[in-house]
């Protein structure tokens, strides 16, 4: 295998590694965001809730676009979770500045993949650059040489 060849399967293999990532992260920074959206939407209730005072009457998904009518008669508690399926009772504005916190640890892992994101993008842009670049010297290598044309990587 040539010095050319050895640089293009180098690259190819750098290529497809980093386009595998770039696919994980895309699928990471989709799931922050939704967990983000979820957070600010309880946020948002939870912080009406409070002003409004109780009693209040709310509509609550229950799965399938359907929704029930509900009664909140008091919100001075929240049951929060901690995760593994542990929920705690907490009061509300316990409850809210903990997801402050949790929105604001999203909203770190969101810029750090994104960031990671663009990064990659740009390396995986700079190597499919130099595919091109090697495969078209190689072609023309391998037509010098009365090779004829190369074999499809």
């Amino acid at each position: 295998m040539s010095s050319l060849e050895q640089q293009l399967a180098r690259a190819v293999s750098e290529l497809q590694v980093l386009e595998r990532a770039l696919e994980e992260l895309q699928g990471s920074i989709a799931a922050l965001r939704a967990a983000l959206s979820e957070h600010e939407r309880a946020l948002e209730l939870l912080e009406e809730l409070k002003a409004q005072g109780s009693p209040s009457i709310i509509l609550v998904p229950i799965g399938g676009g359907n929704m029930i009518q509900v009664e909140v008669k008091s919100v001075e508690e929240v049951y929060v979770s901690l995760g593994a399926g542990v929920v705690v009772r907490r009061p509300v504005d316990e409850a809210i500045d903990l997801m402050r916190r949790r929105m604001e640890n999203l909203n770190s892992a969101l810029r750090t993949r994104e960031e990671a994101l663009a990064s990659y993008a740009q390396r995986a842009d700079e190597l499919r650059r130099l595919v091109e670049a090697l495969y078209r010297r190689l072609s023309e290598a391998q037509q010098a040489g009365g090779e004829g044309k190369p074999a499809s990587g």
